[in-house]
């Protein structure tokens, strides 16, 4: 009966947040940019600011400093992912490591045999080997993303 009420809970909650959430959407699409009166304006004394011939120039090249191959949104999701696959490679030598210092047989049929052991190391290699698989389709997805979409 509780297990019933909980999704019961949950496919009524979830409709709720996507009703909201969808509101939200035409505030997020709204642009809107500071640098338009002063940088469009010649007459204005920052007309010739460093700022604003940046924003020039990106706009006549087409370039987006936050989207692209060079973005920021690009470098970020290559230093994570840098960052997460050191870690998790780390992680599978230590997992590894205690496995082999575990025994000989899984089950601890010999004197200095640890099961217990072995069994934490099965899984936290099994759970870097997912994370490592989990940064790499993540790493993925934004690349195609900013790459072909943006």
């Amino acid at each position: 009966m509780r297990a019933l009420l909980s999704v019961l809970r949950v496919s009524l909650v979830l409709p709720l947040v996507m009703v909201l959430f969808s509101f939200l959407a035409p505030t997020a699409n709204a642009q809107f940019d500071p640098l338009e009166g002063p940088c469009s304006d010649p007459a204005s004394p920052a007309y010739d600011s460093s700022t604003c011939r940046q924003k020039r120039d990106q706009q006549a090249s087409g370039t987006n400093p936050l989207a692209g191959p060079d973005g920021i949104i690009q470098t970020a999701a290559d230093l994570i992912a840098l960052v997460a696959g050191i870690i998790a490679v780390i992680t599978i030598i230590v997992s590894g490591f205690m496995f082999v210092t575990a025994g000989g047989a899984i089950g601890g049929q010999r004197a200095g045999d640890n099961p217990t052991r072995a069994r934490e190391a099965r899984t936290v290699m099994t759970g870097a080997i997912i994370g490592l698989v989990v940064i790499a389709l993540a790493w993925s997805i934004v690349s195609f993303v900013n790459d072909r979409i943006l």
